[in-house]
């Protein structure tokens, strides 16, 4: 009989609860994703080929603006690393045989030549 009683409160309860969320947990989630680019240097001698066609980006989010198209097949030189906050490895790059930089995911290639590299490859203020 107790229990009968205190069942719909409980229900009300929780009812109340999922209408009247706090302002704190009905807040949508925004991404924050910063697409300006950070420092870098050049701090390997590594080097990649692509494994796929793909866009060398602005900053290392898929979501931030495009440099220029590097086709499969393609070499990159890498100058450094960086673990973006969705904690994925991107590195700064320069298309080899052109002038032109940018950011690439390492999903999209094969990397050569891990020797040789300054504070382990990694970018400044990234983690060694």
């Amino acid at each position: 009989m107790h229990i009968r009683r205190t069942l719909p409160a409980a229900t009300a309860a929780v009812l109340l609860g999922l209408t009247l969320a706090s302002p704190a947990s009905a807040a949508p989630a925004s991404s924050q994703t910063s697409c300006s680019s950070q420092t870098v240097a050049n701090n390997s001698e590594s080097s990649a080929t692509m494994k796929i066609g793909a866009n060398l980006k602005k900053a290392p989010y898929s979501e931030c603006g495009n440099v220029q198209y590097v086709n499969a097949g393609t070499t990159l030189y890498i100058w450094c690393w960086v673990n973006n906050d969705y904690d994925n490895l991107w590195f700064w790059a320069r298309i080899a045989g052109t002038s032109t930089y940018g950011w690439m995911s390492v999903s999209n290639v094969t990397v050569h030549d891990m020797g040789g590299s300054t504070n382990y490859g990694w970018c400044p203020g990234e983690p060694t």
